[in-house]
């Protein structure tokens, strides 16, 4: 189950209609347009950038759709296609495959992208998961399951949305602070996130791991509740969804990615300020399908305020990736972390 990943494409599979959050337009991914290039000749155009995110907490990602206000370059130096994928692995084919410039994903797959040599340029964070600050991802089982506490996870199957993701870092990082093997005595299941709760009642899995809307409306339905969370294993301040770019498209294109990105913080900082009726927005145009009581009165995670990435965290999630063996070296993060193009 855990071969090595050398090709991100043995990752892929069960890809399912994912209705429950982030599902605005899902548009296949344009192949027309080199990735170093500008939109049109001359550069007169907006450059098209073609971002690849997720269906879960990209939230000022989705606001710059519905709300074009926030963003005061777009439609001028560049126009914003955004296409959504159900894990890491799709985007990292995509991206490689050229048919996305810009991917929002895993800091973990991130970083085992960037030791296998995939060109890649860090950019911006766009949700983190911090110790006490905001919401803690919860991994969460049925109330009359028996399972009360980590001594009672032995023998059970997890349920995460991919292999070599935050949410798998997280479940092994658990296992090991409870003292026990993650690759002995715990199993896995590949479950997408829309279909986790499901998957518990069914008892498919034991224990599903469970962002935001869907821990809040789990919690709501009153039949779970928490076995962990993202930090019992991992006490760093994690990006753990963060935005990097091709190069060569960086290159290219600098301006425009500048603009964007100027755009982007802004979307950030009006929804950090504004989260409930940034939410009841989403709600409105129909990006987010959720249960608007319990998503617009959710707590979310915590996010940066300035769309900068933390150095540090990422130093401290490398050295859980080496001591997993997802990493055969440590990536040397000052060549692939690049903030020069946030507002300064």
């Amino acid at each position: 189950m855990r071969k090595n990943m050398g090709k991100l494409a043995m990752i892929l599979g069960l890809a399912v209609g994912l209705t429950a959050c982030g599902s605005g337009q899902s548009a296949q991914p344009s192949s027309g347009a080199a990735s170093g290039g500008q939109a049109a000749a001359g550069g007169n155009q907006p450059v098209e950038i073609r971002l690849g995110g997720g269906f879960s907490s990209e939230e000022p990602l989705w606001l710059m759709q519905v709300n074009p206000e926030l963003t005061p370059h777009q439609g001028k130096s560049y126009t914003l296609n955004i296409t959504q994928f159900r894990a890491n692995a799709d985007r990292l084919n995509a991206y490689q495959a050229n048919q996305i410039d810009i991917a929002s994903i895993g800091q973990g797959a991130t970083l085992v992208a960037a030791s296998q040599g995939i060109p890649l340029k860090v950019i911006a964070s766009v949700i983190k998961e911090t110790p006490g600050k905001g919401f803690n991802t919860p991994f969460m089982a049925l109330k009359d399951s028996g399972i009360n506490s980590m001594a009672d996870v032995k023998g059970k199957v997890i349920g995460i949305p991919d292999f070599k993701s935050p949410t798998d870092m997280w479940a092994r990082a658990a296992i090991r602070s409870a003292g026990m093997d993650p690759d002995k005595d715990v199993k896995y299941a590949i479950i997408p996130i829309p279909s986790m709760a499901e998957a518990v009642k069914s008892k498919k899995i034991d224990i599903g791991m469970f962002p935001q809307p869907f821990g809040a409306t789990a919690l709501k339905a009153g039949e779970f509740k928490e076995v962990f969370n993202a930090k019992t294993g991992v006490q760093a301040d994690e990006d753990f969804l963060s935005m990097f770019v091709n190069p060569e498209f960086l290159k290219n294109n600098g301006q425009a990615v500048k603009d964007f990105l100027s755009d982007y913080v802004a979307a950030l900082k009006y929804y950090n300020e504004n989260g409930t009726e940034a939410r009841k927005l989403l709600i409105e145009k129909q990006k987010v399908k959720a249960d608007p009581e319990i998503y617009i009165n959710l707590t979310d995670n915590n996010r940066s305020t300035d769309g900068k990435v933390d150095p540090e965290g990422w130093k401290a999630v490398q050295d859980i990736l080496l001591q997993e063996k997802w990493l055969d070296k440590p990536v040397d993060l000052n060549t692939i972390i690049d903030m020069s193009y946030l507002p300064q």
